[in-house]
């Protein structure tokens, strides 16, 4: 089987369609379709169905874009360890790692003692939030990450907890929206409300607009952004509140969290790895995090 097609075919699968993945690798339509087509001749089977919305996964389909994603992430594997022999070094590891890791000081403490205790594997960091760590680590990007996500929220990889937060309606210290101190979503019901796009925590996203809807408001969105830095920034000034783990706000001299009544939504921080995963430097790195006080 071609690599390089097996790629565009799970390209087309992410995307959607054709014509979305064209666009994302990117390749002239014709010559993608063409690729495709070549793919389920030399597997003889169909592997897609088109319609006007775009393309579906056969049962063959799906059967390949699950091993394909599991084969393509142990090629990167390879090639990042093969690299790291080459150097000096008896494997590697790259790891995702949650954009607010300066509040959480078990995050450096691990990182720290890996490197100090594994000096022959090359540790890698990547920062970036939880919806891409996920994915990230299901194409190989990346072996494992540290993230904010709950059991289930993506079956394909297996999760060890880490420590868990409360969520909060964080405010500008200087800038209150409210006049009394907050017990309810009710009192920020008018307020403007700054969040992360679904993209980026979809897990927390979901949870945090159930919650809005038990309390039957509608959240007066009037920012949605891909980081948590640019979020404070702008609670800061007084533009808007935001929800995020409590702890955003320790240590902030312009930031106060509000735990309230009827926001009773934890986030938990989880390490992450493929299902599977035959990777020493993987296992060290859970059997390090399961001991870490």
């Amino acid at each position: 089987m071609d690599i390089k097609k097996l790629k565009y075919f799970l390209a087309v699968v992410d995307a959607g369609s054709i014509t979305a993945a064209a666009r994302r690798i990117p390749i002239a339509q014709p010559a993608l379709t063409r690729q495709i087509r070549l793919l389920e001749e030399s597997v003889e089977a169909q592997l897609l169905e088109r319609d006007r919305k775009g393309v579906s996964l056969t049962c063959a389909g799906r059967f390949l874009y699950d091993q394909g994603r599991r084969l393509i992430a142990e090629l990167d594997s390879i090639t990042k360890k093969t690299r790291a022999i080459s150097d000096g070094y008896n494997d590697s590891l790259s790891i995702g790692i949650t954009t607010i890791h300066p509040c959480i000081r078990s995050i450096s403490v691990l990182i720290s003692r890996f490197r100090t205790q594994h000096p022959g594997i090359r540790l890698t960091l990547a920062s970036m939030l939880s919806g891409p760590q996920t994915n990230a680590i299901l194409d190989g990007s990346i072996d494992a990450g540290i993230l904010f996500t709950e059991w289930g929220d993506e079956p394909r990889l297996d999760y060890l907890p880490l420590a868990s937060f409360r969520m909060a309606v964080i405010t500008s210290r200087h800038y209150p929206l409210t006049t009394a101190s907050p017990t309810s979503l009710h009192a920020f019901s008018e307020a403007p409300f700054i969040r992360f796009s679904r993209d980026s925590t979809p897990g927390s996203y979901d949870r945090i607009d159930r919650c809005f809807r038990r309390a039957g408001i509608v959240p007066n969105t009037v920012q949605e952004c891909h980081d948590d830095i640019t979020i404070r920034s702008l609670v800061a000034t007084g533009m808007g509140y935001a929800i995020m783990p409590s702890i955003m706000a320790k240590g902030e001299q312009d930031l106060i969290a509000h735990e309230l009544e009827d926001l009773l939504v934890t986030s938990q921080l989880m390490l992450a790895w493929r299902q599977n995963s035959q990777s020493e430097a993987v296992e060290a790195l859970c059997h390090m995090a399961g001991n870490l006080e």
